[in-house]
């Protein structure tokens, strides 16, 4: 009896370990298949590999009532028109994912419907008219995600990438190579960090965060280039958030914006053509904010506004313009108290507007070359406002 019972313990001992610990090796060549791998337990390994068209692979590890962790799962696929989907459930678990050909698509769900942390997901793909989306969270009992990382690396034309991430310290990674490519990141959470790059023609990459400490990097290389970014909304607080966007080429456009308050905002711009423009807490009050823009090239403009509302006006902000080359504008306007606006233009027929409404603001503008002008409005008391002009002034015919 003894025996029997030694031996059956010893069954259910094995069955546990096979359930805890499974793996999943699928090998496909040809058009239109389909590979479905579901695993349920602790430490699982899937891989599948197709060639071909129109093939489908699908891996889910772990559902709404059981776990997946240290889950690990690889697709690969090459050809057109494939489609690979993974997903898993809570913490430390891994996705890669590679395509190479063209109208392919490749998605990856990461604890969604329980919570979740320290997940990885990388989705290679080369080719063109490729889709690629993350989607890394947390909700329930245990609350958000946390600690995970997202990348997307995508070789051609005409492709998207999207990462949503929700939780804190969370960090994401989009590089785009090629023309019409189009990058989106979205973060909600505390101390998350986005960073996002582009080299090709008329690239398009957007970021949105909500939550305190946020980072966002976005960088450009090429012409006719798109960057946005929005930390904070009217019903999202932004604080301590910091956004860096770099373009050189040109037809670049930058757009960065902010609510509340201890923000940061760097945009520089090498080129021809560009336009910078950042907005600082324009929906609820703020304070302060900081905005550095920067620009080398020809017809270059720049606007700034740092500002409050409800009556509640932002204080202790800081605008930095500074310009070198030729057609340039720099606009900066501040409502609030404490305010300082410092435009720097090195070129010719520059253009520099102050606007600024409040008590102790102060305004420094300098410009050096040929035809500039500034134009100044202080409203209030305590105000400042010292010009610098050297050159040759110049009518325009």
């Amino acid at each position: 009896m003894k025996k029997v019972v030694f031996s059956l313990a010893a069954l259910l001992s094995a069955t546990m370990m096979i359930a805890q610990s499974n793996s999943s090796n699928v090998d496909q060549s040809g058009d239109n298949n389909s590979a479905d791998i579901t695993q349920v337990g602790l430490s699982n390994t899937s891989e599948t590999i197709q060639v071909g068209v129109s093939n489908s692979a699908e891996a889910v590890q772990g559902s709404e009532n059981f776990a997946s962790r240290n889950g690990i799962v690889t697709q690969k696929q090459t050809g057109d028109k494939n489609e690979a989907f993974a997903r898993h459930e809570e913490d430390n678990n891994e996705v890669s994912q590679e395509q190479t050909g063209n109208g392919n698509n490749v998605s990856v769900t990461q604890n969604l419907l329980s919570f979740g942390g320290d997940n990885f997901a990388i989705q290679l793909q080369e080719g063109d008219r490729n889709a690629a989306t993350i989607s890394q969270e947390g909700q329930g009992f245990f609350g958000e995600g946390v600690l995970n990382q997202a990348g997307q690396v995508q070789f051609g034309n005409d492709n998207t990438a999207s990462t949503s991430q929700e939780g804190e310290e969370n960090y994401s990674l989009i590089v785009q190579s090629g023309n019409e490519n189009m990058g989106t990141l979205t973060q909600v959470g505390d101390r998350n960090y986005g960073e996002h790059r582009q080299t090709g023609d008329a690239n398009m990459m957007e970021a949105e965060q909500w939550g305190t400490d946020n980072v966002v990097y976005q960088d450009q290389i090429g012409d006719g280039n798109t960057a946005t970014s929005f930390q904070g909304s009217s019903f999202f607080e932004s604080r301590g958030g910091y956004v860096d966007q770099i373009q050189i080429g040109n037809e670049n456009t930058a757009f960065a914006q902010h609510e509340e308050d201890s923000n940061a905002i760097i945009q520089y711009q090498e080129g021809d053509g560009n336009a910078a423009s950042a907005t600082q807490n324009l929906a609820f009050f703020g304070g302060e904010n900081e905005t550095r823009q920067i620009q080398l090239g020809n017809g270059n403009v720049a606007t700034a506004t740092q500002e409050g509302d409800s009556g509640i006006f932002g204080e202790g902000n800081v605008v930095f313009q500074g310009q070198r080359g030729d057609e340039n504008t720099a606009i900066s306007e501040q409502n609030g108290a404490t305010n300082i606006s410092d435009i720097l233009q090195l070129g010719d027929m520059n253009y520099a507007k102050d606007t600024q409404f409040g008590t102790g603001n102060s305004t420094f503008v300098t410009q050096t070359g040929t035809s500039h002008s500034s134009i100044i409005l202080q409203n209030g008391t305590g105000n400042s406002a010292i010009v610098t002009q050297t050159g040759t002034a110049v009518e325009n015919p």
